[in-house]
Order: structure tokens, then sequence, then C-alpha cells
């Protein structure tokens, strides 16, 4: 189907679209891990998309995240793409996700120790407070002293360079991530498809990419916002469960509740 206007993998729906897809993500994780020298084996994975992390109360602002990926180890990843500009902005709310993430994980009863690792790669444009030409930067909680076991950090923060990588001239053989990046940023179909010739998850996702637009009559634009207004329906109503729960839990009675959030009696009660 031709549609009205092309737009890549930077577009925050589209990407969301395409990652939500499990094989997808562990050829991007295991890419990303690689090109660490990290190397992980990932065999089983659990994938949402716009996912709500949920603060304490029902006052705590709600995040969420574009894809976030739990790892057969237990381990968590969230992956964010801004196609503007990185700045102090954006860092701030991933390391806020981040740490939300992490301190979610724990029930009452959990000793810290049962915590697992979690990592936030943000696909970004720029650089925000490092003067390097690093295609990946780490801004993970590094202990100050000298030769800090890295692989003891539970939290984990990277920045990987899109700009950069679009400065690169395209090799068949270049590394898997720097390919994906390329993938993402794609100008065309045609730079779509030759960058992903022969990849089986790269092909995978031209598909979901092409399947985006399935509905006859549909143009991108048209889809792009059929997901937003559907996102946003759906993000209103998973906060107005939280806080409604929130609220029961500090002993608001159902009249109180309702007054307060868009819910029907039955649905409120349905939460007790």
């Amino acid at each position: 189907m031709q549609t009205a206007i092309f737009d890549n993998l930077t577009n925050d729906i589209l990407f969301k679209y395409v990652f939500s897809h499990k094989e997808v993500v562990i050829d991007l994780l295991t890419a990303f891990f690689d090109y660490i020298k990290t190397p992980k084996k990932i065999e089983t994975i659990e994938v949402f998309k716009d996912y709500p992390i949920y603060g304490k109360s029902f006052e705590d602002k709600m995040f969420y995240g574009d894809i976030v990926a739990i790892l057969d180890t237990g381990e968590i990843v969230s992956i964010e793409m801004y196609k503007n500009e990185f700045s102090k902005e954006e860092y701030l709310k991933s390391a806020s996700y981040l740490s939300r993430l992490f301190g979610n994980q724990l029930k009452k009863g959990d000793t810290y120790i049962n915590a697992k690792k979690v990592y936030s790669i943000n696909f970004i444009f720029g650089n925000y407070s490092k003067e390097n030409k690093e295609i990946v930067n780490d801004y993970g909680f590094i202990r100050k002293v000298s030769n800090p076991d890295l692989n003891n950090e539970f939290i984990n923060l990277y920045l990987v360079r899109l700009d950069l990588i679009s400065k690169m001239v395209y090799n068949v053989n270049e590394n898997k991530l720097v390919k994906w990046g390329k993938f993402m940023i794609a100008e065309n179909m045609n730079n779509m498809e030759q960058i992903g010739k022969d990849d089986k998850a790269m092909e995978q996702s031209i598909e979901y990419v092409q399947n985006f637009l399935k509905d006859n009559g549909t143009t991108f634009q048209d889809r792009l916002t059929y997901e937003k207004n559907k996102g946003r329906d759906e993000g209103r109503e998973e906060q107005a469960l939280v806080t409604a729960r929130n609220m029961i839990n500090k002993g608001y009675s159902v009249e109180e509740i309702m007054s307060l959030v868009n819910l029907s009696k039955e649905e409120i009660e349905a939460l007790k």
C-alpha cells in the first residue's frame, strides 16, 4: 500500500509498534549487549509497550516506558526513542524511569539483594554532558574507585547516538548495533530494505512497518493518529484504576473516589 508519507523508526509510535514484538527486541538487545561487551543469551522475554511505571501514591507522577522488556534472568530493560535533541529534561526523564523500575521490583518482605539489574537504553540525537565521539555512552552508577567492577552495577543508563551513526558510511558487514541504528533512521523504505536485506529480524521488522497500514485506505498519518489516541485512552484508564486502588487503600469511600475519578461504582467495587 502506498502511504501519504514515510516515517522511520525514530517516530515514537512506529518505534513502539515494531519493538513490541519479542523476536525483534531479542535481536536488538543481543546486538546492544554484544556491543558493550556484556554478551547475553536471551532465549525468552516479556515485552510491554507503553508500560506504566507506577509510583507508590495516586498523587505520584505516572511514567510510561516506550518499551520495557523483562529478560529470562529477571533483569529489566527500558528502551526509549528520543527523536528530538537529548537535553537535561530527557536525561532526568530517563533517570526517573530507571530508578522507579529498579525500586518497584521489591515487594514487602523482600531483601535488597533480590533486586535484579535494570538497564535504560536510549536512542538519541546529540549527547548530554559528554564531549566524545562514542556511539554508546554509559551513564551508569559507577563507583569512584580504581578498577571498579562494572559487572556489579545494578542501575545502568546508556545513550546510543543515532546522530553519529547517521554519519557513518553504510557497510553490509558493520557491527549489528550500528546496523540497527541505520535501520532506525532509514530515509525511505528502499533504504530500510537495503539495510535489512538477508537479516531475519530486520526483514520481519519491515513486515511490521508495512502491516502498520493494514487497513485499506488508511494513510500513515491516519494510523499514527489512531495509535496515539488509543494510547492516551488506555493510559487514562490505567491511571484511573491505579488512582482508585490507591484511594481505596487510604480509606476513601466509593462516593469520594467517584467524585475524583472517572470510574463507575461497579468498577471501583471490583478493585476491593
